[in-house]
Parts: structure tokens; C-alpha cells; sequence
């Protein structure tokens, strides 16, 4: 048979490293800035990543070595650190992507899976859970040697032997219209300056699991000692159980089990004791980190962990059980442990580049000259919107004044102190809505107010706070209409949903305590390229709330819409 000819194109492949142009370490508020030249060619942004090193700490401080054990937010990692990304070509604007690191939150529960959750592990700085063992910013405690009777010079001793931030490299896709372009761009007639805010430390940083309430076997009352015993140190990778075991000699080449892998305390480390929900004489600083061995005197206390602390416990009339904690009762750092940070050290574009023929560059070129040359892109556009916490039956005005709009994501976002024992700048959060519905230019849609009220089910079984959470705690029986609205819209919105659960799931109702972003959500058009033009026409977002919802509320309205670059002489047009 004849074999038709290929009109298959060649096309030639490069990439190149774009360093940034003002400086190499950044902190919280700081911009970084990067120009992509016309020297580049054709970018393929959709393959292109920024990457850059991240440490925990602020740069140079010397409390960073007395502070608990953190990491960047697990579900979303590196992109938690970018508050707002603006791209520019000669000085117009083609994007401005306000309250990134929302966008990223919800995009990340949207398309969340085991699969994509592995390859977002180990390149984006994204974690299994707020587990100690799953902190990828963080190199683990040396092992111990138990010893019969500790005394506070065995063990882990030095800062050196414990826990320490370590700097990780992170390399991050960029959620915008121009770096999610599957077309190559042409950076020879639309050279681009790309701007990123970085966000502050407390809406970025968040504190390991088990790391501000670990209970000890010690009952306060029976005088003043410099010690505690750890109880419950299976958590930590210890050995469980009061029971004499006799570890076997290690062969050559082999090592001891490491009895702290995990515990999120080290030396140094500044903490508050609380006995029966009473602080014990202040704050104290731990010592040593030790181990019972199988000879010591006592069985309970064989193979258990021992806290030494620098000075004398008064733990008389303190109450039942004691408890440490790194941080103060209203969860922010304790006295002498300076102050939240982290350093995006060595930022730096990987640009994709494109090679075609020089026939289609120059049809290209003639393109360019005629002013005929254009792309669409898929981005989206953040308005924010105030609701007060005596509102309860709210209307939300959403300036929507462009010309293709495919879905409108609405995202609360709880208004209460950040912390960074919650994620409440981050996830969309339930917050006891009631109903909502749409108004777009003077029609209601869908044409019924959606039901937003949970079913009540029996409580299902308790997960201990330490523990990776369970699939069956997610999703909270939601509404079935709202699920159907929120899944057509984000597919509207260029989303490749994976799974429900987590763009739905709140444990709790007013405090984002564990992944997972809540929102309402319209879509305007489902087809391909299909959108609605809705400049002069109003857009109002109906949002009801019961009674009990008595917080400030920000409203993120992400406006998904199709926008237009053309390419001609006289530089770079954008068609809203």
C-alpha cells in the first residue's frame, strides 16, 4: 500500500537556567524578580519551572536552634510561599495572580492523589501528613545509646545530635495563563518580567503534629526533680512497652534502632510544662534527650525516653499528668524563641525553549509584522470581598467586568488570628454556610438556591491528633447539588479533577486545622473554549450563614476567564 508522505514538523528542544536579577536570598515580603529576554525565542511554558532552595528560620538568627519543629504547609508545599505572581511584557500588564497561594491550595486538593501527592514529595516540598517522619525540611535525631542510669550525660546532648533545618530544594510549576500555555510563547516579539511576593511566615509555616503537646508518665506532686519520662514514645519510633527487651549486638556495617527518630524536641529547645492545665514555674530548656536501658532498676521505665531539663522542676500542685508544649497557650512562640521566617535562597527559571524550522519562523515573523499573530491563554483573576461577622445573610458584589469568563470559584477564608497551628489563610473553610446562589446579569443560577447543610450522621471513630488522617474522615457528607456545582466549575476552570474529598473536607468547623479547601463554585461555559461575556452585566453571589458563623470572612472570587495576546510591531496587546 502507498505510504503518505509525514508533514510532521521538526522541532528542536533547549533549556535554559534564568537566574534572579536582584538578589540571591529573599524573606517574607520580599519581591524576586526575573526578565525573560527576546534572546529565548519560543518558551514552552507549560514544561518551564521555577525553582529555588528553601530553609526554615530567619537568616541569621540565633534562636532558629530554640525553635520547634515546622514545615511549609504538607498539601501544598513550595507554592504556599508565593502570595502574588504579576507578569509584565515592556512594562503592560499580562497577569496578575493575587492570592496565589489560595488559587495553589485549592488547585492541589482538587487534583490530589496518591500518585501525584509521591512526585509533589519530592520535587514541590509537599508532605504525607504534619507527621515529624514526614517533614521533608528537617534531618533526624541521632540514635541513642540506652544506658542504665541516665544522668543527662548520655544520649543526645548537643544540639548537634538532634534535629536541625536543612535547606531543600523545591521546584515549582507556576499555575498562571502564560506558564500552563501548551503553546510555545513568543518571547522574540513578547519578552516577559516576572514578579513574585513572597507570603508571610505565619500563613506559610506550620508545626509538626506531635510537636506542641507530648504527654509524660511523671505525676506532678511528689517534689521537685530536672527530668521527665516520655510515655506514649511509640509515636516517635521507640520501643513500646515497660518490658525488658535486650536489643541484639549490631553486625558490622549495621546500626542500633534509632529510639528518637521522630521525637520533635531537641537540645536547647525552649518549652512550657503544663501539669492538669496548670503552666509549672515558667518556661525551661532541655538538656539531654535519653534512653532507659534494659538493666535499669526499674521495668516501667525500661526502653522509655528521659527529658533532662537545665534546672529543677517544681511541679508540686500542679495536678494529674504533665505535658510539654513548644509553644504559648495562644500558639505563637514562646519567650527567647525569637521570631517566625524562612529564606528562599537561589530562585531561579528553568525556561523550556522551543527550536522550530526556520520556515516556520519566518511565517511567524510575517505574522508578527502584520499584526496577526495571537494565542488565547486560560488564567484567572482574583477580587476579594469583606463579609462582617454579624452578617449572616450576605450579597457579595463580583466586579466581573470581562469578556470570557468560564467559571467563577468562591473561596471564605476564615479572618481569624493566623497561627501556625491552623491553615486558616490558606483553605476555604465551611464555617456553617446554610445555602447560596448565583445572580449573573439579573438571572438567578442555578435556578434553585443550592443547600450547603451537612447530613448528620453518627460520629465515626476517633483519630487521635497524631495520626496520618483517614480516608473515611473526609468529605462530611456533604450536600449532593453542591459537589455536582463545584466539580463543573473547577473542570471549567482547567482543573483536571481527581478527587472531591479534600476540595470538601473541614474537620472542624472554623479552624483549618488539616488539608483541604471548601468553596462554592458556578461554571459559565463547559465547552472547549466555550465562555460568557459578562462586561455591564452584574454578578452577585447570594451566601448565607447560620447564626453560629459569628466570624469575619474573606471572600476570594477567582474569576477564570480566556485571555487574548496579540503580537504585532508595536509590541504586545491583551484582549480581556
Amino acid at each position: 500500500m502507498f505510504k503518505p508522505r509525514s508533514d510532521a514538523v521538526r522541532i528542536g528542544q533547549d533549556s535554559l537556567l534564568i537566574p534572579c536579577k536582584n538578589g540571591n536570598q529573599f524573606v517574607e515580603n520580599n519581591i524576586v524578580r526575573f526578565d525573560i529576554p527576546r534572546n529565548v525565542g519560543f518558551m514552552d511554558g507549560a514544561n518551564s519551572y521555577l525553582e529555588f532552595e528553601v530553609e526554615i528560620g530567619v537568616p541569621g538568627q540565633a534562636e532558629n536552634a530554640v525553635q520547634p519543629c515546622m514545615m511549609l504547609d504538607p498539601l501544598t508545599g513550595g507554592q504556599s510561599v508565593i502570595d502574588r505572581i504579576m507578569i509584565r511584557s515592556e512594562g503592560r500588564l499580562i497577569e496578575e495572580l493575587n492570592s496565589y497561594n489560595v488559587y495553589a491550595a485549592l488547585h492541589y486538593s482538587a487534583t490530589d492523589n496518591e500518585g501525584n501527592m509521591n512526585k509533589r514529595s519530592l520535587l514541590e516540598g509537599c508532605a504525607k501528613s504534619l507527621l515529624t517522619q514526614d517533614n521533608p525540611y528537617i534531618q533526624k535525631n541521632a540514635a541513642i545509646t540506652p544506658s542504665a542510669a541516665p544522668n543527662g550525660t548520655t544520649g543526645l546532648t548537643t544540639a548537634a545530635q538532634c534535629w536541625k533545618y536543612v535547606r531543600r530544594k523545591i521546584c515549582l510549576p507556576l499555575l498562571g495563563g502564560i506558564f500552563r500555555n501548551t503553546r510555545a510563547h513568543p518571547c522574540i516579539a513578547m519578552p516577559l518580567e516576572v514578579e513574585i511576593v513572597l507570603a508571610p511566615a505565619v500563613k506559610v509555616l506550620r508545626l509538626c503534629e506531635t510537636a506542641d503537646s507530648v504527654s509524660c508518665d511523671d505525676t506532678p506532686g511528689g517534689g521537685a526533680q530536672n527530668f521527665l519520662n516520655v510515655s506514649q514514645r511509640g509515636l516517635y519510633n521507640s520501643i513500646s512497652g515497660g518490658t525488658a527487651e535486650t536489643p541484639q549486638a549490631p553486625l558490622e556495617g549495621e546500626g542500633l534502632i534509632n529510639a528518637s527518630c521522630n521525637f520533635p524536641f531537641r537540645v536547647g529547645q525552649i518549652v512550657r510544662l503544663v501539669g492538669g492545665g496548670t503552666a509549672i514555674n515558667g518556661l525551661h530548656t532541655i538538656a539531654a534527650i535519653e534512653q532507659y536501658g534494659v538493666a535499669h532498676g526499674t521495668a516501667g521505665d525500661r526502653n522509655k525516653l528521659r527529658i533532662q531539663f537545665t534546672g529543677l522542676i517544681d511541679a508540686a500542685g500542679a495536678g494529674t499528668g504533665i505535658t510539654i508544649h513548644s509553644l504559648t497557650a495562644a500558639d505563637a512562640l514562646v519567650a527567647g524563641a525569637g521570631n517566625l521566617g524562612y529564606s528562599v535562597n537561589q530562585p531561579r527559571l528553568v525556561i523550556q525553549k522551543v527550536i522550530p524550522p526556520p520556515s516556520e519562523i519566518q511565517a511567524i515573523t510575517r505574522a508578527i509584522a502584520k499584526g496577526s499573530y495571537s494565542q488565547d491563554i486560560i488564567t484567572w483573576t482574583a477580587v476579594n470581598t469583606a463579609i462582617p461577622a454579624s452578617q449572616t445573610a450576605t450579597t457579595n458584589i463580583i466586579p466581573a467586568d470581562l469578556t470570557r469568563v468560564k467559571s467563577i470559584l468562591s473561596v471564605p477564608i476564615n479572618q481569624q488570628v493566623d497561627s501556625v497551628v491552623n491553615s486558616n489563610s490558606l483553605y476555604g473553610m465551611y464555617l456553617d454556610a446554610d445555602r447560596y446562589q448565583y445572580q449573573i446579569n439579573n438571572k438567578l443560577v442555578p435556578d434553585r438556591r443550592v443547600s450547603l447543610v451537612r447530613e448528620q450522621f453518627p460520629a465515626r471513630d476517633a483519630v487521635a491528633p497524631s495520626d496520618v488522617r483517614r480516608p473515611y474522615v473526609y468529605g462530611q457528607y456533604h450536600e449532593g447539588a453542591h459537589i455536582w456545582e463545584v466539580e463543573k466549575a473547577l473542570r471549567s476552570a482547567n482543573i483536571n479533577v481527581t478527587q472531591l474529598n479534600k476540595v470538601t473536607l473541614n474537620n472542624g468547623n472554623f479552624v483549618a486545622d488539616y488539608p483541604g479547601s471548601w468553596l462554592v463554585a458556578r461554571s459559565l461555559a463547559s465547552g472547549v473554549g466555550s465562555s460568557m461575556n459578562l462586561v455591564n452585566k452584574s454578578v452577585l453571589l447570594y451566601l448565607d450563614y447560620r447564626t453560629t458563623s459569628n466570624m469575619v470572612k474573606l471572600l476570594h472570587n477567582f474569576l477564570v476567564h480566556i485571555r487574548t495576546l496579540t503580537v504585532s510591531m508595536d509590541g504586545a496587546q491583551v484582549f480581556y
